[in-house]
């Protein structure tokens, strides 16, 4: 009889780890992440870049514009001064070829010089700049700048729209895609 309560008791005990472990265990990964879209893209350094270039790590998308300055490129500046050079594209929302006269080559040069007044670092953005019109419209990117970071997996973890310029802040969408300082 006592063998027979302990086998019962036993049996007991796993039919209720295995439903409390049926029901607390299905979320462990996450929300599933809308991936960030597919794209290939020719930038100012005429190297052709998608999404194959950046798997396997986190990694920055900025959207900016070739006329967008002080917000975007403060915006650059604060990313590669906090990150110490994080994978970063910078992809344009503007449909023009060269809007204003401002070629992609131009733009980059403007954002480099942006920080090189007075007692600025005078550092160097060695990131691509190149269009990404399309993958800005799919995830529906209004404003500039607007930054996208994204996981090893290639999940959009955080936008931030607007410029970012707070180091913690920075740090802190960096890390929730698992960068790491």
């Amino acid at each position: 009889m006592q063998k027979e309560l302990l086998v019962g008791a036993v049996a007991l005990c796993l039919i209720a780890v295995a439903w409390f472990g049926g029901i607390f265990s299905g979320e462990e990964d996450g929300p599933e992440l809308e991936p960030f879209p597919e794209f290939s893209t020719v930038a100012d350094d005429g190297v052709t870049y998608s999404n194959s270039d950046f798997a396997g790590a986190p990694y920055i998308v900025l959207f900016s514009a070739e006329w967008c300055d002080t917000p975007c490129h403060t915006s650059m500046h604060a990313i590669n001064s906090t990150l110490n050079g994080p994978q970063v594209i910078v992809l344009s929302t503007d449909p023009a070829e060269d809007p204003q006269g401002i070629t992609l080559s131009d733009w980059h040069d403007r954002a480099n010089s942006h920080d090189d007044e007075d007692d600025d670092l005078g550092q160097t953005l060695d990131f691509p700049f190149a269009k990404g019109v399309e993958q800005a419209e799919e995830i529906k990117i209004s404003s500039r700048p607007s930054i996208v970071f994204v996981n090893s997996d290639g999940g959009i973890v955080d936008l931030h729209k607007g410029i970012l310029s707070d180091s913690a802040e920075i740090i802190s969408y960096w890390e929730s895609a698992g960068g790491s300082i």
